[in-house]
């Protein structure tokens, strides 16, 4: 396959080469390591210069209209659906996953600039009340200035452009840092941008990784840091603004989701939604299944039942048709699944599905679906380092065999993390008790973890999130609000 050029960062309208490289990465295909994507060099001195025309060109872009924004980012969607073709192969080659699912994602992405324009916006719309004879209440959102958005590599292209797309709309400006493990993609969404005409140094993009990232969230120029990523990353971010309260920081960062399959499911459901939730991007989702409580009296049924599935499961390149799941996005993720493998034995689980290496046909990070099973609650491992708490980021799934819905609620709630709880169940009541006790952010009602609307707000708990939500709540990350009183004709 061919190799891509890299063009550099993307600063003030255009792709710089960057400077005072300190760094060179290369980009790998995952699925086919014969043939890498490319090669990229980072800078330091791209932040600055990035940041700095972000900040020189917002006070012009704030005071565009609404409309006339809103028409730049409906460019930016024609675009896409126009590059749709090779934006989706090319994240296919350069996360691993399958095409089919980086068709999905990009669509997605389009429907996120018309829920943006036609949905988000209610939400930050201006309000007015009487407060009294003469004397009225005006509220009123205005951006907040330079957003920084630091996204993940697992949806590239939508976790890589939801956050600028409602960044921009409501007036601010951003520097932009994709996942080092996926800078090509990122590279591709910039000639988007650049194609739509968007007004210099509204839209800009700089290469690295933990270096680049740490230089952007401390740049006393950047007003918001939107982050999407792991627990350990994202709480290094919070302590990096501990003297910069003025910054807002969102933080999405992971989850350890359980879903809970009651004895009077729809099986065929719980076990549709538990196998696409557990390895729908080979469980490289912060909303992936990583744990299913199944009670007593179904257990060994739905065992059975999903142990088939796992079995079905075919393994292959992103771009092979036959394929379900891919592989992992690089040596250190295989690793590190590998490694909480060898854990779960130790904390006392029985493997029903041992997983490990996988040789597809094309060289890779490939790797078997494994399945765990444990009956009873394990009180000893919620901590650091064990397999029952922390987010593994890969195809494997524990089952736990639990007595009753308050049990398997308990199980829900012991873990750290917080973001999605699911219950299959045909009773709304049961439903309604999981959705008031849950310590999650989202619940759902027979389906799978992975499930989401872009009309809804998108975070968790604890570990999972810092109480700013991302999806529809979009906008109150790069707005704030003013309050006025206002007496129009003074006596």
């Amino acid at each position: 396959m061919k190799t891509m050029e890299y063009k550099g960062n993307f600063i003030d309208g255009e792709f710089v080469l960057p400077q005072g490289r300190i760094d060179r990465i290369l980009s790998e295909d995952p699925g086919n390591l014969s043939h890498p994507v490319g090669e990229f060099w980072v800078s330091l001195e791209a932040v600055r210069l990035a940041v700095d025309v972000a900040q020189e060109a917002f006070p012009k872009w704030a005071r565009r209209t609404l409309k006339e924004r809103a028409s730049f980012i409906l460019r930016f969607k024609r675009v896409l659906k126009a590059r749709a073709s090779d934006l989706a192969l090319l994240i296919s080659r350069e996360m691993g996953k399958m095409v089919s699912e980086s068709r999905i994602e990009i669509d997605r992405l389009g429907g996120k600039v018309d829920q943006a324009i036609h949905e988000e916006l209610k939400l930050v719309e201006s309000d007015t009340h009487e407060i009294s004879r003469g004397v009225v209440g005006r509220l009123r959102f205005r951006p907040r200035g330079v957003v920084a958005v630091l996204s993940p590599f697992n949806l590239p292209a939508y976790l890589g452009s939801a956050q600028v797309i409602s960044a921009l709309l409501f007036g601010n400006t951003v520097v932009f840092k994709p996942s080092e493990l996926t800078p090509f993609v990122g590279q591709f969404l910039a000639s988007i941008w650049k194609e739509a005409g968007l007004p210099r140094g509204v839209f800009n993009l700089v290469h690295g990784g933990a270096m680049v990232g740490e230089a952007l969230v401390n740049h006393p120029q950047v007003d918001a840091v939107i982050f999407t990523g792991s627990w350990s990353t994202g709480s290094r971010i919070q302590e990096q603004l501990l003297n910069q309260p003025h910054k807002v920081c969102a933080l999405e960062m992971g989850g350890k989701n359980c879903a809970i399959v009651l004895r009077d499911a729809d099986l065929r459901c719980a076990l549709e939604e538990t196998i696409t939730g557990a390895f729908l991007t080979t469980g490289q989702r912060c909303n992936a299944t990583s744990r299913i409580a199944v009670e007593k009296p179904i257990a060994d049924q739905f065992i059975d039942r999903f142990l088939e599935r796992v079995d079905q499961i075919k393994i292959g390149y992103g771009q092979n048709p036959d394929a379900w799941m891919g592989p992992l996005v690089s040596q250190k993720a295989r690793d590190k699944v590998l490694s909480y493998l060898e854990l779960a034995r130790h904390e006392g689980f029985q493997v029903l599905r041992e997983g490990g290496e996988f040789h597809a046909d094309k060289k890779g990070y490939y790797l078997k679906p494994s399945v765990h099973f444990r009956r009873g609650f394990p009180e000893l491992f919620y901590h650091d380092g064990s397999y029952t708490d922390d987010e593994i980021f890969g195809p494997d799934v524990a089952i736990y065999e639990v007595k009753n819905l308050e049990e398997a609620i308990r199980l829900n709630n012991a873990s750290r993390y917080g973001l999605v709880s699911s219950v299959f169940t045909k009773s709304r009541p049961k439903f309604e008790q999981v959705l008031k006790e849950a310590e999650t952010g989202l619940v759902h009602w027979n389906v799978g973890t992975t499930r989401s609307s872009g009309r809804l707000p998108f975070g968790g708990l604890k570990r999972s999130g810092n109480a700013r939500p991302a999806g529809f709540f979009s906008p109150y990350l790069s707005t704030f609000p003013i309050a006025s009183v206002e007496r129009p004709h003074p006596r």
